[in-house]
């Protein structure tokens, strides 16, 4: 065969790919190599208008991936290369036009599926960029104005493998849910001594400081811990350090967490109140006037020694929690924090009979259960006398591993995403 004509076909080719790709709303990154790191899927916002809506996705590594559209019906897929899921993505129905629907299947490839189905044809842009620790991709889907696609239900992936399109002919393999990611070898647990350094907390009467007695606990906890077979505790600080509020749940992320434990130990003008506290975040109003108070007491410590930005450095963050794993976080935060205020209350009379919730920062973590103990009352003599002594502090350690390891046993088996 004569060779130019060999070089003008593969040219044609090439360049009828370009455009099928660019026809179907094709988009990759730059980078889309085999070996791309493995990622989590944490988080997903929508936000926009309906001519300019865009879906965007918080991932904890910057994995490789591919957007492209199909028609007939009109939908956009979104293949996240190497990726799990962390948390529940809220599946079903969507009013956010041009969204009617959102849908996800992980792949054996290692894939993870996101469907968008849309009432009209859309074009596509995507792009990640960085954010503190996290990836965000974002997808943003315009209307062409030719309306709802009309064409035979093909289900021909323009721009993507062969053997992928023929898979997308059975919609079951697409459409069923899918929540798993491997197992570690390790249920981490991250325990976070409140307060340090420069910021001592709360000070009892006799000069105990908060930093320091709870700093113990967690040393405790945390040797109860990495006793148990397939456990492992990470201190997000083991001296007298500061550490600002995001960068304890940095620790986490890095660690890969299961589990985020923040102690403490409380203070109340009146001496006579006593006994422990559990309490989970709250993005709807704290559970109760005192809950809300504890909450601005504890994040005011950040506004006090550390971040002067804070309201404004999780923003986007915060942003980014509403239809993935907040709310199944919260759920497992909450089953959490009942077994741990079960077990305390074994050791002193609880403040409260029931879990409490208010808006901590420390516990804003869209993909790890999290919780805040108030161990005891500094500001009380009888327990600031018992926070002293090695004992009491052990009991404490003992009653909240009692909690955690009830929650592993329930959760471990079945992964941090399966809810």
């Amino acid at each position: 065969m004569n060779t130019n004509k060999l070089s003008r076909r593969s040219f044609i080719l090439k360049l009828s790919a370009l455009a099928g790709a660019i026809t179907s709303g094709f988009q990759a990154p730059l980078a889309f190599a085999a070996d791309s790191p493995a990622g989590r899927l944490t988080g997903a916002n929508l936000k926009g208008s309906a001519e300019k809506l865009i879906f965007a996705l918080q991932l904890d590594e910057p994995i490789a991936y591919k957007v492209f559209t199909l028609d007939s019906p009109d939908r956009v897929v979104i293949d996240l290369m190497n990726t799990s899921m962390a948390g529940k993505l809220k599946q079903g129905t969507h009013d956010r036009p041009p969204i009617t629907s959102i849908r996800y299947a992980s792949r054996k490839d290692g894939r993870l599926r996101v469907v968008l189905d849309v009432q009209e044809q859309v074009s596509t842009k995507a792009s990640m960029s960085k954010d503190g620790s996290s990836n965000i991709l974002s997808i943003t889907m315009s209307p062409t104005g030719k309306g709802s696609s009309s064409a035979p239900d093909k289900k021909t992936e323009k721009g993507a493998d062969k053997k992928s399109a023929k898979k997308s002919k059975t919609s079951s393999e697409q459409e069923q849910p899918s929540t798993s990611e491997p197992s570690k070898n390790k249920f981490i647990v991250v325990i976070d001594p409140g307060h340090g350094g420069k910021d001592p907390g709360a000070i009892g009467a006799n000069g105990t400081r908060e930093k320091d007695v709870v700093l113990e606990v967690a040393r405790k906890l945390k040797t109860r811990i990495d006793r148990e077979k397939g456990m492992k505790a990470i201190l997000t600080r083991s001296s007298d350090t500061f550490i600002p509020l995001r960068g304890r749940m940095d620790i986490a992320h890095q660690h890969k967490a299961d589990l985020f434990i923040s102690l403490h130990a409380d203070a109340n003008p009146s001496t006579r109140v006593s006994g422990s506290s559990v309490y989970i975040l709250s993005e709807n109003g704290a559970s109760s006037e005192a809950a809300r108070l504890m909450a601005e007491s504890e994040n005011s410590y950040e506004l006090k020694f550390g971040n002067h930005n804070l309201n404004n450095t999780s923003n986007r963050v915060a942003s980014v929690l509403l239809d993935l794993s907040q709310n199944a976080m919260i759920d497992r935060s909450l089953s959490l924090a009942k077994g741990v205020l079960g077990e305390l209350s074994k050791v002193n009379d609880p403040l409260r009979n029931r879990v409490e919730s208010a808006a901590f920062m420390v516990l804003k973590s869209p993909d790890i259960p999290s919780m805040l103990v108030e161990t005891a009352f500094l500001s009380n003599p009888i327990e600031e006398k018992r926070l002293r002594t090695a004992d009491y502090q052990q009991k404490l350690a003992s009653a909240v591993f009692k909690g955690v390891k009830r929650y592993q046993l329930a959760y471990a088996d079945s992964g941090r995403a399966n809810t």
